[in-house]
């Protein structure tokens, strides 16, 4: 929330003349409308804004208009968050009417300011339209800030999805070792099973090239059992001493 208080923009008039202007201050979240604020409109075409301070959450705003017709082109509204809402108006005003009204989007959000594109009608008087901003309130809550609430919302949403893929990650690499062990142990299973099963002699001085235990069968030849289970042949020339 900002400080309480309304400023509203000077308009500077394109003849020299500085209007003064009429500041209220939006200090309830009382249901109904309120007025936030007002300027005299005295120029050809121009654009203002209304700086909106205080209690500033609205569900919809109209203008009001008195003295003078007055041209509305278009609304502008800006919220704290950052985002704009454009709202085209293009509408013709008689003294003593008002606009209908426009609902805003987020309705949630503090409001930063509304500026407006306004056209002055002929009149040989030289009167000067006084425009009036009202906003509605509809039981929002002291400083809901509900965007911020959104805000914090993804940022934990993130946050979790992160620690999220991590622990999958993490699982993920536990479950990986687990496989590569079973596997393993599988294989040291098949290796020590099949060496088990061997009846040929085991050569006690020498070892194979990766340093395998190496058998001899009755036909004198040498092998050593892989991983897979299966014999290895290998010539003795390939034998090695088993510090080598």
């Amino acid at each position: 929330m900002k400080k309480l208080g309304l400023t509203l923009v000077t308009l500077l008039a394109i003849f020299g003349s500085t209007q003064a202007q009429k500041p209220a201050v939006v200090s309830t979240n009382n249901e109904g409308w309120q007025h936030i604020g007002q300027t005299s409109a005295s120029f050809k075409t121009q654009n203002e804004s209304i700086e909106v301070l205080g209690a500033d959450e609205f569900t919809a705003i109209k203008l009001k208009v008195s003295e003078a017709p007055l041209h509305i082109e278009r609304l502008q509204v800006f919220y704290e968050s950052g985002d704009m809402e454009e709202i085209n108006v293009r509408s013709d005003m008689k003294a003593g009417s008002e606009s209908r009204v426009i609902k805003l989007k987020h309705p949630d959000r503090d409001i930063d300011k509304v500026a407006f594109t306004y056209k002055t009608t002929e009149n040989t008087a030289g009167e000067k339209a006084d425009v009036a901003l009202y906003g509605l309130k509809t039981g929002q809550p002291s400083g809901a800030d509900s965007y911020r609430d959104e805000k914090e919302a993804m940022k934990q949403d993130v946050k979790e999805t992160k620690e999220d893929v991590k622990r999958e990650a993490n699982e993920t690499a536990e479950e990986a070792d687990r496989k590569a062990q079973s596997a393993g142990d599988k294989i040291s299973e098949g290796v020590n099973d099949a060496a088990a099963a061997i009846k040929d002699e085991k050569i006690k001085d020498k070892v194979g090239p990766g340093g395998e235990t190496v058998y001899v069968n009755e036909a004198g030849k040498y092998y050593y059992i892989n991983n897979e289970g299966n014999k290895v042949f290998i010539t003795e020339l390939q034998l090695k001493d088993p510090d080598n």
